[in-house]
Order: structure tokens, then sequence, then C-alpha cells
């Protein structure tokens, strides 16, 4: 049996295309769009937020005494930040695979390379940064990777092996590519649409087969793990897993897909995204 991850993080409910969530003691209340059905909980227990956006304000309003706490999940330490477009600086659907990246890492008798792309505030970097991993963190937002790097500072991180680059994914990994660059773990979480440098435009219908293209490209001779997940609903598992398999050098291995679910004991579960991830056996 698998031992239960420790973290300040809980899903009160979902519904009515919102979700109540609460870290530590503060309760946040934010736009979950998927969320499509009734709540659970009663309309008074939605009430008592700390936290709220205004969807149609694009907004925040705050109570008083309000003080945001870190977000804690097993070794690592993130900041929370109230942004603008409803974002608070986490995204824990993605736990499972945080805890597989740090299983698979462990379980490695060598030392990796690894990269991962639209890595925002770098939960998925930090858990897979340790003392045999060189990590390349790549985020087209300059302030989501200043973000990240302070929270490799809060989670005791910051003197690990840790590339920080802010650049379009495309233009960077064309970039290695002809510098020869190669590696042993990768990490995608590519949203729908996207904005970058210099007014470019990422949309994930027409710009994945170039990205995995590429990474077809920066995987070692003998990859260690691939992780691609999303939350574009027009892309489930099995498209997921066949981008996997146009990877050339992920032979001897094996291809899982699963839900990425964010579950609560009080409210509704909350899916949030699929996921294909390779691993050497």
């Amino acid at each position: 049996m698998k031992k239960k991850v420790k973290c300040n993080y809980k899903l009160l409910d979902c519904g009515n295309f919102e979700k109540l969530e609460q870290i530590g003691e503060m309760i946040f209340r934010r736009p979950a769009l998927q969320a499509n059905w009734k709540r659970k909980l009663h309309d008074d227990i939605w009430e008592k937020s700390h936290a709220k956006f205004d969807q149609s304000k694009k907004e925040w309003a705050t109570s008083t005494d309000y003080k945001l706490p870190k977000f804690e999940c097993d070794f690592i330490t993130l900041e929370l930040k109230l942004s603008s477009n409803g974002q608070i600086g986490i995204f824990p659907e993605q736990l499972a695979n945080w805890q597989w990246i740090k299983d698979k890492i462990s379980k490695s008798n060598r030392e990796l390379k690894i990269l991962n792309g639209f890595a925002y505030t770098g939960a998925s970097t930090l858990f897979a940064s340790t003392a045999k991993t060189t990590l390349t963190h790549v985020d087209a937002s300059n302030s989501s990777v200043n973000w990240a790097k302070q929270n490799s500072h809060l989670s005791n991180l910051g003197n690990n092996s840790i590339r920080w680059i802010s650049d379009d994914i495309i233009t960077f990994l064309s970039r290695e590519v002809k510098r020869g660059s190669v590696y042993d773990g990768i990490i995608l979480d590519p949203p729908a649409f996207g904005r970058g440098k210099k007014g470019s435009i990422w949309k994930l219908s027409k710009d994945l087969p170039q990205l995995m293209c590429l990474i077809d490209q920066l995987l070692s001779n003998n990859p260690e793990f691939v992780i691609l997940s999303c939350h574009d609903k027009n892309f489930g598992k099995h498209e997921l897993k066949q981008e996997l398999t146009k990877l050339h050098k992920l032979k001897k291995g094996k291809i899982e897909t699963l839900d990425l679910t964010i579950t609560s004991k009080t409210g509704n579960n909350l899916p949030a995204g699929k996921c294909a991830r390779w691993k050497r056996e």
C-alpha cells in the first residue's frame, strides 16, 4: 500500500461552475468551468470563503483579515498568489504525477537530465529535483519562472541543479535540438491556448505535433520516463497515448493513461485533465 502523501490542500466541493478549496486554514472560491453539476455542500459553507474570484469582474474579493498560506505537499513548499486570471499558483490534480515522478527517480540508479516544459510555478520541477538529477525548467512567462525560483528556495532546493528558462517552448526546444541536447525524462503539461513571447500564440490542436517531433529528437537513447498531460476537452487519454507511441525511443517500456481528478471527502470530485505517461522497464 502506498504511503499517503501529507498535503495541506483539500477540495471541499465543486459545482455550478465553481470550486471550493481549502489550503491551511484559508478557503478559496474560484471558477471551475467543467463543474456543470449541482454542489453537494450547502450555500452557507460556500459563503464562508476567505477569497473569491469574480469571473465577470476578473478580480478577487477577500476578507479583511486574510493572510495567504503556503501550499505544502510532501517535501515541497509553494508560495500562493491571487492572480488576475483566477489562478493561485498550484494545480493539485497533478499530485499523482508528482508522486510518480518522485518514485521513478528514486528507483533509478543513474544521473538523469530532465526537462519540464510549460513548467509554471515549478511543482513538477521540484519533485524531480534531487542530488542525481539536472533539471531544465521552461515557461514562457518571466513572472512564473521567478515564482518557481522562489518556490525552490522555500522548498530548500535552491542549491540544486536547476536551469531556469523563460522562453517559448518551441523556440527553446528547436535550439536544444541544434545544440545536440538530450534528456532522460520529459514532463509536459501544455495548455489548450496560451500567449508567449513577442505576441506568439500557442494552440494545442495546432502546435502539439511540432512539439512532439522536437521531443522525439531530444530524448536520450535510454530514456527513463515521459509525461504528457493536458486540460483540453478535445484531447482524451487515447489521443495523448497515441502521441507517446510516435516517440521512436520509447521501446522497452510501458504507457499508461489516467484521469487527473481532484477527490473530495466532503463534496463532489473534480475531473481536471487527462494524462498519458511512459516508464522504462
